[in-house]
């Protein structure tokens, strides 16, 4: 999919949609008809064998999701209507990046589809940290201690007290806001979740899940951990194992391309090459071993009728690589041992877009990294590309700014530069006397002929010193200007700082968040009576 170049917006509460939202259904469409032409078999099973038992995956592991969290469950979809997906990782996000889970239920309920929301808990977890501006800085409030990295599925909270007292420590920087911010509602329903999870992750989708269905958005949504202990993925992720000499070539070519395209020179981006060590290739997956918790690169290579993998140097039990049967069997009781396998960012949305979903929707990077495996699509499985959507938006917190801007304090900077190298511009009337004998001798210097370099260096060194001897008249003009370009500096910087897109939703106050993404479901919010 060829995408043109993509920013976020500029503006407060402006939506970048490429394509349009109102072309989605076209799209969705076009993906369906593209899809229905695939032909493949992955390991035992054809391609349309393989979306329904994705598709049935995902809703049985979103079901029990759900029920788990003693959450609302949606009504069960139909496996051959349009299902549309997208997700994020559980972690406090900004609103442009939320308005993926409003939009994505307003277009599955338009174009009579089923949503599924990914919660991307296979990736690493962040510092655990609530930025908040706070003057011309902003603020890294903790809400727990940082353990180094794992990914979500694996990460508990280290210290309650410190989570638990989030809003009370974020009181001091809100206090004289205008508004109210979420952060004390959203993190009471998010502490109510400790009864029943010790993952941080967990906390915050839970919460925000809540928000959502007070706001009337109740949609599926499922950890991506548990759809890589799915039947399907298995079939998925053994093909790419069996494959992996190929796989490497064009996942590496397709790399190499992409950098050529951008001009990229770093060997680590967008992604790593898949590396070969001897006769062990890598494959796109993370893997590691529990009680391990931090991730590994997968390797694998054939040995005889084996198939032998490894994570990192941790060799794991040989799996039978004639069979793809009982490759996928073998392949499934990996996980009751120990032994977890997980998605890395092309993967994800490879398995997504192939066999879960007939639309994606990106955010802005992710949109951009698509972009491989739209080639890893073509190129390895052979079959038509089906596009994607790409959404982000930009809200600004409503915090007074200072009525100043970048040109106004550099006009007061030229103004102070001036004042000191050009001083007789700036008297006012009435120059003293003395004044205006240096003011007459700077004229005369400046018009004086200077044929040679010592003379050229003889009024530069005259000018300078006249200079200095005229800045004493000046000294209080020159103070104030100098103040007023540290203020002014100081009151940009602080509009800067507020004026960041990548706050967090629970910075917000309930109503501008509720207003601004509820129209994306189609419909107006009605509070409850």
């Amino acid at each position: 999919m060829s995408l043109p170049r993509l920013r976020a917006p500029r503006d407060d509460g402006a939506i970048l949609a490429v394509p349009p939202l109102d072309e989605a259904g076209a799209l969705l469409a076009r993906n369906r008809r593209d899809l229905t032409t695939i032909t493949l078999e992955l390991c035992g099973k054809s391609f349309a064998e393989l979306r329904r038992l994705a598709r049935a995956d995902a809703w049985e592991a979103a079901r029990r999701y759900h029920s788990e969290a003693g959450e609302p469950i949606p009504p069960a979809p139909d496996l051959d209507q349009s299902w549309l997906i997208a997700g994020h990782q559980p972690e406090l996000f900004h609103p442009g990046v939320w308005i993926k889970n409003f939009a994505l239920q307003g277009l599955a309920q338009r174009h009579g589809g089923f949503s599924v929301n990914l919660v991307v808990d296979n990736d690493a977890a962040r510092a655990p940290l609530l930025h908040v501006p706070a003057g011309a800085h902003r603020a890294a409030v903790p809400y727990d201690r940082w353990q180094g990295e794992s990914p979500y599925e694996e990460r508990a909270v280290l210290d309650e007290a410190l989570f638990a007292s989030l809003p009370e420590r974020v009181a001091p920087y809100t206090r004289d806001w205008p508004y109210a911010p979420l952060v004390p509602l959203f993190w009471s329903e998010v502490l109510r979740q400790r009864e029943r999870t010790a993952l941080l992750g967990e906390r915050i989708a839970a919460g925000r899940r809540w928000l959502e269905r007070r706001w009337g958005l109740v949609q599926a949504e499922v950890p991506l951990s548990r759809l890589c202990q799915g039947e399907a993925f298995a079939h998925f992720a053994c093909h790419l194992v069996l494959n992996a000499p190929r796989l490497r070539n064009v996942y590496n070519a397709a790399v190499h391309d992409y950098r050529r395209r951008y001009g990229l020179r770093s060997a680590y981006h967008p992604v790593p090459d898949l590396a070969q060590e001897d006769d062990w290739c890598e494959v796109p997956l993370w893997a590691w071993r529990a009680p391990q918790r931090r991730r590994a690169r997968l390797f694998v290579r054939q040995a005889g009728g084996e198939l032998q993998l490894r994570a990192g140097s941790d060799i794991w039990p040989a799996l039978a690589g004639g069979d793809p049967q009982r490759l996928v069997a073998q392949w499934r009781e990996l996980e009751p041992r120990g032994y977890k396998v997980r998605t890395r960012a092309l993967t994800t949305t490879l398995f997504t877009r192939l066999l879960l979903g007939d639309l994606f929707i990106h955010g802005i990077g992710g949109g951009k990294y698509d972009e491989l495996t739209d080639a890893l699509i073509a190129r390895f499985f052979g079959g038509p590309v089906p596009g994607y959507l790409v959404l982000t938006a930009t809200l600004l917190l409503p915090l007074p700014r200072s009525p100043v801007s970048a040109s106004a304090c550099r006009q007061l900077a030229r103004l102070h530069r001036d004042i000191r190298y050009n001083p007789q511009r700036h008297f006012p009337d009435g120059v003293p006397a003395a004044a205006r004998l240096l003011m007459d001798a700077k004229a005369a210097w400046i018009a004086r002929a200077t044929p040679t370099h010592a003379e050229r260096r003889e009024r530069f060194e005259r000018l300078r010193a006249l200079n200095d001897q005229l800045r004493p008249f000046l000294q209080d003009a020159e103070e104030r200007l100098r103040r007023e370009c540290g203020q002014c500096r100081d009151r940009l910087r602080v509009n800067e700082v507020i004026g960041r897109r990548d706050y967090a939703f629970c910075l917000y106050p309930e109503e501008m968040l509720r207003d601004f993404t509820v129209p994306l479901l189609g419909r107006r919010y009605e509070p409850e009576a």
